[in-house]
């Protein structure tokens, strides 16, 4: 059985074929690595059968009997002239059309018990057979680029015999965040990737119970349901323990997003289109009220612009548009007097058309039962954008409430009606965690995590647990994103999970080290096999290449002959270069090792930064804070995280008697230098 590492690295080895080939390269290699699967996993499947027929029967099946077997023992069908052999046998020019007949038979093939084609968009997304859009009458993949790719992937056996669903679904998961990671600065990446250590430490806090309905309405490629799913098999000892729903609006990533639950064996719901402007999941009696769910986790699109598509070009006094710095032409948007959601989601105040923030808040608060929870990843703009009324005697003049104040004002007392009068007093606002900047991939804004909960504990109800984890340090920099390690993820998830109860946490760190470590070791074992992979073929032709000329010269010597000056000095720079190779690959091994030390390390000293700090009250005030309702009151609902926490950073102390004694000895040296200068340039006058 082959590895998820060595999976996952040998499947990226697709990108460096297709990159700068083709636009969306990711959307490629994942169909056809889909359609791979299909293709060999019913072949094994089909020998399988047979095999478990003859053992049983004592004789192979009749051609019948063969057609019921078959039937009965695959999830999906495939027409005869649709399987990856006939795309592998087909010649070059032949190779485009037969990949897209193949894909779209499968598609066209399977239809659940509702009549729907649930492949149709998933297996052939990508138009294998699409003409070059420059005329030329060849194809936008040239067949030669694609015979490549069918040539590269055909050496791997992606059934079950070679690659479980776990090791295949893990490896598509890494697949996903390799192309994240090559598009970091990118916007595409956001759409489809949330970092893995986020999704951790909203998946653990809201704990998925066995019979939950869980839903993400913009999913995504899918990755909070799998995490959710994998929580489940963890702790229930079965994947399958809840339901997924997910909706997701472009196309090419709602079917990465299907292939995603597909691969890891999940019968999850995953609809195309617009969340706030479509949503897909509705009461069965009612077509217009939203289905509700156990929990909601999701990374809706930050501040999206036009949010109910009503926005207009602004004009100026002359008729043209006026355009932004970035060119794109200013909205203006029609007032919200008439303004009507026919789903009735926006209970606590209709948000701004120009920010999108606040409904798709409202969505996933309208999508929970009564008792529901959710982990929401926002920027930091909820938590402190609108102001408050003000009188004429308070600011300078009348000024009626922000509407994005009153949403957040209703998030943590109830909403209100018409008159301004509470319907409901009820706080659902939870907790909420200010993570680093440029944590997110196409976006450098910083973000935030909103935990709701519908049914609070009676002790918390009017209360909010306030944790600031955006303190230098207390994440990885690198060049162009931030990142959590597993000690920073140990800090969040044990102030989540204990509200300042030292006892409680105590309890969450002994069960939380042994699975950090476990991570850390899993993540060593990928570096292995990367450096591995990286230095196994160059090594391996070095190593040959040293070989042949040691046995040139080994044979001239046992015929009694002396090698030549240039046999010996090609001896002693292949193994010169075999040295360099092996010494780097050695160097690069035992820094993995180092880190993942320096990580362990780091989890021991975490643990014992957080016990000291919980019991120590003036530490506890830079770490987080439990908010009560008056205190919340006071600062006027507003939630930006310094009116609560100690965020300041003490500029690190300077030893003054030191630093003078340096000043010191560079004026010192400035003075020898300069008498060097002098006495140079009386000798060259001299001369």
């Amino acid at each position: 059985m082959i590895t998820k590492q060595a999976l996952g690295s040998t499947l990226f080895g697709m990108a460096d074929i297709l990159r700068d080939k083709v636009e969306d390269y990711k959307a490629y290699i994942l169909s056809l690595l889909f359609f791979k699967r299909l293709s060999d996993n019913y072949e094994w499947e089909n020998k399988n059968a047979i095999a478990e027929f003859e053992k049983e029967h004592d004789r192979l099946p009749t051609a019948k009997e063969e057609a019921v077997i078959y039937k009965k023992k695959h999830d999906f069908k495939i027409p005869e002239g649709c399987f990856w052999k006939d795309v592998r046998e087909a010649t070059i020019d032949k190779k485009n059309e037969f990949l897209h007949k193949a894909v779209n038979g499968i598609a066209e093939a399977n239809v659940d018990k509702d009549g729907r084609f649930f492949l149709k968009g998933v297996i052939n997304t990508v138009r294998w057979n699409e003409p070059a859009p420059d005329g030329s009458g060849g194809k936008k993949l040239s067949p030669e680029v694609l015979s490549l790719l069918v040539s590269y992937l055909d050496a791997v056996d992606l059934s079950n015999k070679n690659a479980s669903v776990d090791v295949l679904g893990d490896a598509y998961e890494y697949l996903i965040k390799r192309f994240a990671d090559e598009n970091k600065g990118g916007t595409t990446a956001g759409q489809f990737y949330t970092p893995t250590e986020v999704r951790d430490i909203i998946v653990r806090y809201l704990k998925p119970q066995s019979g939950n309905v869980v839903y993400d309405p913009t999913c995504g490629s899918g990755g909070f349901l799998i995490d959710a799913a994998k929580y489940c098999k963890i702790n229930y000892g079965n994947q399958k323990a809840i339901r997924l729903y997910g909706q997701e609006d472009v196309w090419n990533t709602w079917a990465i997003a299907n292939i995603n639950m597909i691969l890891h064996g999940l019968d999850a719901k995953i609809e195309k289109g617009d969340t706030i402007l479509d949503p897909k999941f509705k009461e069965e009696d009612n077509e217009l009220e939203i289905k509700k769910f156990d929990l909601a986790m999701a990374n809706f699109p930050f501040s999206q612009e036009n949010w109910w598509k009503n926005g207009e070009p602004k004009k100026d006094a002359k008729g043209k548009t006026v355009n932004k710095k970035d060119g794109s032409p200013q909205l203006e948007y029609p007032g919200k007097e008439d303004f009507n959601d026919p789903y009735e989601r926006f209970v606590y105040g209709n948000p701004p058309f120009s920010n999108g923030d606040f409904a798709f808040l409202q969505h996933i608060v309208a999508s929970l039962k009564d008792d529901g929870k959710a982990g929401v990843v926002c920027p930091q703009g909820v938590l402190f954008r609108g102001q408050p009324a003000k009188t004429e005697e308070e600011d300078g003049q009348n000024r009626k409430a922000d509407d994005e104040y009153l949403i957040r004002r209703g998030f943590l007392q109830g909403p209100i009606d018409s008159n301004g009068e509470f319907t409901a007093m009820h706080n659902i606002v939870d907790a909420v965690v200010v993570l680093p900047g440029n944590l997110f991939y196409g976006t450098t804004i910083p973000g935030s995590i909103l935990f709701i909960n519908k049914n609070k504990p009676e002790n918390r109800k009017d209360k909010v647990l306030m944790v600031y984890a955006a303190k230098k340090g207390w994440y990885k920099e690198e060049p162009n994103m931030n990142v959590l390690l597993p000690h920073d993820m140990l800090r969040i998830s044990t102030i989540l999970e204990s509200w300042g109860d030292v006892e409680l946490a105590k309890e969450h760190i002994a069960t939380q080290k042994t699975r950090l470590w476990t991570l850390i070791q899993e993540d060593l074992g990928f570096k292995l096999s990367e450096i591995e992979d990286f230095y196994h073929q160059v090594i391996e032709i070095h190593t040959k290449k040293a070989e042949r000329i040691n046995k040139i010269i080994s044979d001239k010597e046992a015929e009694g002959k002396k090698a030549t000056k240039t046999e010996l000095k090609n001896l002693e720079t292949a193994n010169s270069s075999l040295e360099k190779l092996l010494n780097q690959k050695a160097d690069k091994i035992l820094t993995a090792h180092g880190q993942a030390a320096k990580e362990r390390k780091a989890i021991d000293e975490v643990e014992q930064e957080l016990l000291t700090m919980l019991q120590d009250p003036e530490l506890r005030k830079r770490y987080f804070s439990v908010v009560d309702m008056e205190e919340l009151e006071e600062n006027e609902f507003n939630l930006n995280i310094p009116r609560y926490v100690d965020t300041f950073e003490p500029e690190e102390e300077i030893d003054l008697l030191q630093a003078i004694g340096d000043f010191k000895l560079v004026v010192a040296a400035e003075s020898s230098f300069e008498k060097t200068i002098t006495s140079l340039e009386n000798a060259l006058i001299q001369n």
